[in-house]
Parts: structure tokens; C-alpha cells; sequence
């Protein structure tokens, strides 16, 4: 997990060829809002991150090739492998209206009217849709991230509202309205 106060972007997965590239796994949908970016932010996930000069990026779907300034070998690529590229969160690009990135809803607390169900503990990525596992005082839960169940995500107040009348249990069955993406 990174350092408080960064997105994550991707992992380094390999060096590529020789000149200190390294192949990044993109952990966003895509690459293009994070094309313009001059500086990240590497290190192992558990810390501490330093900054590096981008150099040039080329991402094709879920897959970068990053060149960082000082990283010109193949072994200095290879020291690499299995560290997180980030950057601060405050310098993310902005969202369109209801989009938001996993790190702004993990911790985020569900709520069903005045009734706390738990915290967002995890985030699993479905073909169809997000969905929220539930950590609280029914104990593990997962809820599906979708308009028919989500009522609104409330940022600021670091809450989830699931529909009204929505039962735990149908909040937690999928079937077909779940396929609905939020």
C-alpha cells in the first residue's frame, strides 16, 4: 500500500530493452490522463517513494514503458522491479463528475440512512462493474458499485449512502441490475 497522500499508477513489472526503460502494469484504465506528467514519485510500496524525471512514457492500455532520468542501464531498470510509481494525490489529474479514483474510496464508510455498515476495505474490479468489500459490525460484505445500489459518494464526508430500502442482502446479491455501471 503506498505512503499516505499518494496515487498509486502502476508497478515496474520489468526492465524493457537496454537503455534503463521499464515496463509499468497501469493500475488506471488508462495511461492518457497521466500522459503529460514531467515527474512521478518511485519506490517499494512500503516506502519511502523518491522523485524521478520522466523522461518519455508510452502506455497502451494498461501496459507504460517509462524512461526516468538516471536509470540508463538494464540492471538499474532491474533494481526497479516491484516498486510503485506514484505521484501526491494533490496533483492528480481532475475526475468527470461521478468518477473517482480508488484511493478517494478506500476508507470512505457505508452507510445505510442513519446506520453505519462498515468501512470500504478493498476494491475487487469486475468486467461489469467495482465492487466495494465491506468490512463493519455484520462483519465482510461486498456491494456492487453501481447506481442501482449507490445512492451518492460523498467525498468530503467520507461516506458511502447505499439506496434507501436497499436490504443488505439485495445490496450484496449482484444479479441482473448489477451490471448497471456507476
Amino acid at each position: 500500500m503506498a505512503q499516505r497522500g499518494f496515487l498509486i499508477l502502476g508497478r515496474v513489472v520489468r526492465p524493457y530493452r537496454v537503455r534503463g526503460e521499464v515496463k509499468m502494469a497501469c493500475f488506471a484504465d488508462s495511461w492518457e490522463p497521466f500522459r503529460s506528467l514531467r515527474r512521478v514519485w518511485v519506490g517499494p510500496p512500503e516506502g519511502p517513494f523518491q522523485p524521478a524525471e520522466v523522461e518519455r512514457a508510452q502506455g497502451h492500455d494498461r501496459t507504460v514503458v517509462l524512461k526516468l532520468a538516471g536509470v540508463e542501464t538494464l540492471e538499474s531498470a532491474a533494481g526497479l522491479v516491484g516498486c510503485e510509481v506514484t505521484i501526491p494525490r494533490v496533483e492528480a489529474p481532475l475526475l468527470p463528475e461521478g468518477v473517482f479514483y480508488h484511493y478517494d474510496i478506500l476508507g470512505l464508510e457505508a452507510w445505510d440512512g442513519d446506520r453505519s455498515l462498515g468501512i470500504v476495505w478493498e476494491i475487487l474490479e469486475t468486467p461489469a462493474h467495482d465492487v466495494y468489500v465491506i468490512r463493519g459490525p455484520l462483519g465482510e460484505w461486498m456491494l456492487p458499485a453501481t447506481r442501482v445500489h449507490i445512492r451518492r459518494i460523498d467525498l468530503t464526508a467520507g461516506r458511502i449512502e447505499i439506496e434507501p430500502g436497499m436490504g443488505l442482502v439485495a445490496a450484496t446479491s449482484g444479479g441482473e441490475e448489477s451490471a448497471e455501471a456507476v
